[in-house]
């Protein structure tokens, strides 16, 4: 494999299957040199093994990679492989920002004891007014200002242990409308809306968060004329993100996520592996080319072969391409500055503690779930 595709590999966030160090995953990890793994409760068969699987990791990319999980608590919680449950986001925000500090810094302590350096968290989309705490308890809430408070306290716990944040769904999907079986998702909240509402919780995390997720939405406010999600959005990511907010970080985008969303509104031709790989190269093509910098892909089957398309018509594409890309590379240099390699050792009693506490936290939330 060329020095361009190894490159390249730092556009990629892989998302892993294994559940232990092994020869493919090391050879995968040499082959593609992504910029990061992401790794799920699947993952996961004992504190010890992770962390040990996290350093090997680490040790066989050139450059220090992100280790992320997504960590928010309630539904979203991988961590509850190891520790207690932890209670939901509009749970522990109901308590307080002081509380979600907490929270932030006891999922940040955890992870960081693993050997994880970034959350794929906090959710900042605002819940729908109308819908109960129990519809929707991901989501701190649908006031923009307690949402925006608590997106602050999370962060700030995680940083206490060194951990990145990145907030997700830009610019929101707290007003988020689903039309036919073949049509994308739909924001139709005009601009002033989204600016006071669903924008205020990123206008005010934005200097915090290391990367932001893009949204699969459409928004009308931004693309009225042609239907085309945020995350292939140059009025989103460009004349929004980076123009009038000034955000510096990285974008990131859930390729798993965006083709799922293409296909519902593309009609069915070729075989399901002729159509996943024109998707997924579509899409890795079509998020560099918007100025999106990192790509979640998620590993298995025959993903390795969509990789390796998506790499070469990256480097058979045109100058403008090629451009976007070193751009994106510039940026992640930039936000990997002070990250470091996880030593793979793992204090029991640390461990021990981190479950009390846990537990403790739990209570003074009143956690039922």
């Amino acid at each position: 494999m060329g020095a361009g595709k190894q490159s390249l590999g730092q556009l990629l966030l892989i998302g892993l299957e294994e559940t232990k160090w092994t020869a493919s995953c090391e050879r995968l990890l040499r082959r593609y040199q992504p910029g990061g793994v992401i790794l799920s409760e699947g993952n996961f068969q004992s504190p010890e093994q992770t962390a040990e699987m996290l350093e090997k990791i680490a040790r066989t990319l050139d450059i220090v990679p992100f280790l992320a999980i997504e960590e928010e608590g309630g539904t979203v919680d991988p961590l509850r492989a190891f520790f207690p449950p932890l209670p939901s986001p509009q749970r522990v925000a109901a308590k307080g920002p002081e509380m979600v500090r907490r929270l932030g810094s006891l999922v940040g302590e955890a992870m960081a004891l693993l050997g994880f350096n970034l959350n794929f968290a906090p959710r900042l989309d605002l819940a729908k007014p109308s819908a109960k705490p129990s519809q929707d308890p991901q989501s701190f809430g649908s006031n923009p200002q307690v949402v925006a408070r608590c997106g602050v306290a999370f962060v700030t716990g995680l940083r206490r242990h060194r951990v990145l944040a990145c907030g997700k769904h830009f610019p929101g999907l707290g007003a988020l409308e689903f039309g036919s079986e073949h049509s994308m998702p739909i924001v139709g909240k005009p601009m002033a809306k989204l600016w006071r509402e669903d924008l205020l919780p990123f206008r005010q995390l934005l200097p915090q968060l290391t990367l932001v997720k893009m949204s699969y939405a459409t928004y009308k406010a931004y693309d009225f004329d042609l239907a085309v999600q945020a995350m292939y959005s140059p009025n989103v990511l460009e004349g929004l993100l980076r123009v009038k907010l000034g955000y510096r970080g990285l974008t990131v985008v859930d390729l798993y996520e965006a083709i799922t969303e293409i296909s519902k509104a593309l009609p069915s031709s070729g075989s399901d592996e002729e159509r996943a790989v024109s998707l997924n190269v579509e899409a890795f093509a079509k998020s560099i080319m918007a100025g999106c910098e990192m790509q979640v892909v998620r590993w298995g089957g025959t993903s390795h072969d969509l990789i390796d398309v998506a790499l070469k018509k990256a480097l058979d594409a045109g100058t403008l391409l090629k451009r976007r890309a070193d751009e994106a590379l510039k940026r992640i240099r930039r936000a990997k500055k002070g990250i470091r390699r996880p030593s793979g050792k793992f204090s029991k009693r640390d461990f021990d503690r981190l479950c009390r506490q846990f537990e403790d936290f739990r209570r003074e939330c009143g956690a039922k779930e």
